[in-house]
């Protein structure tokens, strides 16, 4: 079942990044693919390193929490570790995720930094899968 396409913009990103409060970590550790332009963003703006491997005092970074997957296989591997991502959607189950957005539908999100090609590739395969 299709649903609506809704495309996230560098200002909605860069509104996003301003309104998060600084935590207290020693760096942000990204999820692949989505994780990487979120913790550049908050690495520049508090400071902190993007990191390769997380510490106990780490942040997991994300683009979008959907079901929260990602994020308790993380924190399996790593430790209970805090996470901060652009949206949450309301299939998430995860705690402890800081989050710029609640997303309260199932629209597929297509974030700045994705091209339209790949972006359409991920949403055929979603569809595909569902």
């Amino acid at each position: 079942m299709p649903c609506n396409i809704r495309y996230l913009t560098w200002a909605e990103f860069d509104e996003a990044v301003a309104g998060y409060e600084k935590p207290i970590c020693d760096g942000f550790y990204p999820l692949p693919r989505g994780g990487y332009p979120l913790a550049v963003a908050l690495s520049h703006r508090f400071g902190k390193p993007v990191l390769a491997k997380p510490t106990n005092m780490s942040i997991i970074v994300d683009d979008i929490a959907d079901s929260g997957k990602q994020i308790q296989e993380t924190r399996m591997k790593y430790g209970s570790l805090p996470a901060i991502v652009l949206l949450k959607r309301y299939t998430c189950k995860e705690r402890y995720i800081t989050f710029h957005k609640a997303i309260m539908n199932d629209d597929w999100i297509v974030f700045p930094w994705e091209t339209k090609e790949k972006a359409k590739e991920d949403y055929e395969q979603y569809i595909a899968n569902k």
